[in-house]
């Protein structure tokens, strides 16, 4: 049982390029993560972690640290115990081994082995072209900051690549209500904010912007010198506005299910909380408490009121019954749930979380 207490809103000195789409859409959810000094109140999805892991050895594949198929299987076999470590210090031991938890973990390794390939098959490198990894850019003023993934320096051409081991595309509908796919806005942007950082530094802008996904499908992100600059003039008002609100003790959200689902600080946000009264479409209940019942086979139920709506929440472990008994009549935030086929039924998962 956890519980939230006092929230001490802190001022955000900078933000990155792969902070700002989701900051424009929210900012509410990056005041509550300056708030909680970036710890997570949820289990982040095995898949995140995960993901850190593939990002991590494409760095070092690109940086030649990484060079033959022995190095590439020592390499991740030690960031993959290393996150495994860290995860079981969280207390979230049921994400570990990560391989029975993340989907196609085993494609997603036979593709980025193919980076390696890849780089193994080229021709070596002529003195004109040069590589750059994980190579820090920010603003003169120092509000917007980040480290670019990729830089490939050739004569009067710089190309930057950002590696992304998910979709990088999505489906849109176009005037005439056909379906295309398109590179995800967010990424866009981001890539533009480097370009911007990358002027600001170099006194020039790059010549391409490329997103390159863990099947090594290269996708090119057309930008204008223009279009860069305006995003970097809102990414700092954005950031102004956002530090403002925290002086006039002004705050707003944005609860959507695009904007929700996926945020760590939802037992944070007031906004959320009274969003989910009104709207069960998410796998997160709250509810007033009035009765805790353990069963014959062991588990363990909790019957929430919402306003005029009875939740059940089912499927708690036998060990939990004393301390959710102890919360009758006292209003509880349970999150990261599972629908079940009846209407304002639930049950608990690996993962679910109670606030007080």
């Amino acid at each position: 049982m956890k519980n939230i207490g006092k929230i001490s809103f802190k001022e955000i000195k900078r933000i990155s390029p792969s902070q700002f789409y989701s900051m424009k859409n929210c900012a509410y959810k990056s005041l509550l993560a300056a708030a909680f000094e970036n710890k997570p109140l949820l289990p982040i999805s095995p898949n995140a972690y995960f993901g850190t892991v593939l990002h991590k050895m494409l760095e070092l594949i690109a940086n030649g640290v990484v060079q033959s198929e022995n190095d590439f299987n020592r390499m991740f076999d030690e960031q993959v115990k290393a996150i495994e470590k860290s995860l079981q210090q969280q207390g979230y031991s049921f994400y570990v081994p990560l391989q029975k938890n993340v989907r196609d973990f085993g494609m997603k390794k036979i593709l980025l082995k193919k980076h390696l390939r890849a780089v193994s098959e080229q021709p070596l490198k002529s003195g004109g072209v040069k590589y750059h990894s994980e190579k820090w850019f920010e603003s003169k003023d120092k509000l917007i900051g980040g480290k670019i993934d990729l830089l490939i320096e050739n004569r009067d051409e710089t190309e930057v690549v950002d590696f992304k081991t998910g979709a990088i595309t999505e489906d849109v509908l176009d005037d005439a209500g056909e379906v295309f796919s398109e590179v995800k806005e967010g990424y866009k942007e981001q890539l533009k904010l480097y370009a911007y950082l990358y002027f600001e530094n170099m006194g020039k802008f790059p010549t391409h912007l490329s997103l390159v996904d863990l099947a090594k499908q290269k996708f090119t992100v057309e930008f204008s010198q223009s279009e860069c600059s305006a995003i970097y003039e809102e990414a700092k008002r954005l950031l102004h506005s956002t530090n403002e609100s925290i002086k006039k003790g002004i705050f707003a959200a944005n609860p959507t299910e695009a904007n929700c689902k996926y945020c760590l600080y939802r037992p944070a946000c007031s906004f959320f909380l009274k969003h989910i009264g009104m709207d069960y479409s998410f796998n997160d209940v709250s509810g007033l408490v009035r009765n805790v019942v353990r069963y014959q086979n062991g588990n363990v139920s909790v019957f929430l009121q919402n306003g005029g709506k009875q939740i059940t929440v089912t499927s708690f472990p036998s060990e939990k019954f004393d301390e959710l008994n102890d919360t009758r009549n006292k209003q509880l935030s349970i999150y990261n749930l599972r629908k079940e086929a009846t209407g304002f039924v639930y049950s608990a998962t690996k993962t679910t979380m109670i606030y007080e």
